[in-house]
């Protein structure tokens, strides 16, 4: 008996030291293929869905998807701390489903970013779980996007309240909704219109679009605001968006007292809306002013886009050179003329106290990387010398400001001191310069988040600046809180 209960034992211990064993293989062998696929794409859709405290609505979006989608597809959710089950319905989809569980204090904008970063399809589809789609929703949607190279982002049409995306539909349920769209869902291009703004319930944009320009800004109160400040980069870029009115998308709306699980009263929606629009106009200034005044093109040209040439036009164009940034690993590049170049240390551009800033490796992607590394060991024989740019690094310039005295100065820089009298200064305006062209920061938000404050600035007279052809403007990168 005692002989016998030794071999249990041992066996046992045999069991789990087999176990563990496969279990370290495994895991290295997924590490192994996760890192092959890292950035490969599919011919498909992926569906992103972000998802908090609303299991009824997610299990009935993705059934629809299930039920009315043929197209190559995957389905992504992300969910932030929801406390309704689902994460353990996530877990049982697991196999048709593939999601993120976040933390509770991660935004709705986070969780969307996040499941942008996961998407491996070739086209992409920002999904309110409120939106029960139906039969032939996406081979319409694709219809209209395909239609012409230059269209990178395309809604449907709805009976929810999205201004010129609602149409008249006969009150109906979710059967309802099946049944008018099976004949309202059939292709009819001459029902495709341009836009210049999409509601946020339903978006399909091309790869290449989110390329361009970049995430979300999780610095915006809410995700309605995201998607208005995101397709505002779209418009920027020259990137048309256009209504498929051939696709209809039923809108649930027996939650449309509540965001995402959150109940909203009257009071507290009326603020969040204020706060809203005070960022937006703290990033953008006068959106529609901005358009109006404009004197240049980035949209890609007829000739490009037959000849397949290669251009790099992305919201990083808008932003300043010689900048110094800094990328989701801690690598450090000086962003050049539709390029960066990659930096041993900060003090390679200009100054001992430039503070890198924050951007996504979407953003660095859309710049090509140029040049050797650069060195910022000085006094030394055995550095090697650092390749000098195409092109002088411009400088940042303001109009000659007048007298300033009442403000406090003492123990102040000369340096910090002009930048605070510009920053007072009523209408003051602050250009980065270069060889023969200037370009305006479109709002103190842009040059706060540049931190313009750590580079020299030259105090030039209105003939001067005036006599300047003015270039795009600078506009402030998204603010983001993932590792994205």
């Amino acid at each position: 008996m005692k002989r016998l209960n030794m071999q249990r034992k041992h066996s046992k211990r045999l069991g789990k030291k087999g176990y563990w064993s496969g279990y370290k293989r495994g895991q290295e062998q997924g590490n192994r293929l996760g890192q092959a696929s890292f950035g490969k794409v599919f011919e498909g859709v992926s569906i992103i869905i972000p998802s908090c405290n609303q299991l009824q609505q997610l299990r009935a979006c993705i059934h629809r998807i299930e039920e009315n989608t043929s197209h190559p597809h995957e389905i992504i959710v992300v969910d932030c701390g929801s406390t309704d089950g689902t994460s353990t319905y996530l877990l049982r989809k697991s196999i048709a489903v593939r999601y993120a569980l976040l933390k509770k204090d991660v935004q709705m904008i986070g969780s969307l970013n996040q499941g942008l970063m996961m998407a491996k399809g070739t086209t992409i589809v920002v999904l309110d779980q409120n939106s029960m789609v139906t039969p032939g929703w996406l081979d319409r949607l694709l219809g209209c996007l395909h239609s012409d190279p230059r269209m990178g982002v395309v809604g449907p049409v709805t009976n929810g309240p999205f201004k010129e995306q609602q149409i008249e539909v006969p009150d109906m349920n979710e059967n309802g909704a099946r049944q008018f769209a099976m004949t309202f869902n059939v292709p009819k291009p001459d029902a495709w219109r341009e836009t210049e703004s999409l509601a946020g319930f339903c978006l399909l944009l091309r790869r290449e679009t989110l390329k361009k320009t970049g995430y979300w800004d999780e610095g915006c109160h809410s995700i309605e605001e995201a998607h208005a400040d995101w397709l505002l980069r779209v418009r920027l870029l020259g990137i048309r968006m256009a209504i498929a009115g051939d696709a209809f998308i039923h809108y649930e709306e027996r939650d449309r007292d509540t965001v995402y699980g959150f109940p909203l009263t009257t009071e507290t929606s009326m603020e969040e809306s204020s706060r809203n629009r005070s960022f937006f106009v703290q990033k953008w200034g006068d959106a529609d002013k901005l358009f109006h005044n404009l004197k240049f093109s980035t949209a890609e040209t007829d000739d490009q886009i037959s000849t397949g040439k290669e251009t790099h036009v992305s919201a990083a164009s808008f932003y300043p050179i010689g900048a110094v940034v800094q990328g989701p690993s801690g690598v450090v590049f000086r962003l050049e003329s539709g390029r960066r170049r990659y930096l041993h240390g900060v003090s390679a551009a200009g100054g001992e106290n430039v503070r890198p800033v924050r951007l996504s490796q979407l953003d660095l992607l859309a710049l090509p990387l140029v040049g050797k590394p650069e060195v910022t060991v000085s006094g030394s024989t055995d550095a090697p010398v650092a390749e000098s740019p195409e092109e002088p690094l411009p400088v940042l310039a303001a109009p000659e400001l007048g007298n300033m005295s009442m403000l406090p100065t003492l123990h102040i820089p000369a340096q910090r001191r002009r930048w605070i009298e510009l920053l007072y200064a009523e209408g003051g305006q602050l250009y980065q310069i270069g060889n023969g062209w200037k370009r305006p920061f479109l709002t103190l938000y842009a040059v706060m988040s540049w931190r313009a404050e750590d580079y020299p600035i030259q105090f030039l007279s209105s003939e001067e600046l005036s006599a300047l052809p003015e270039k795009q403007p600078i506009i402030a990168p998204p603010v983001l809180h993932g590792h994205l």
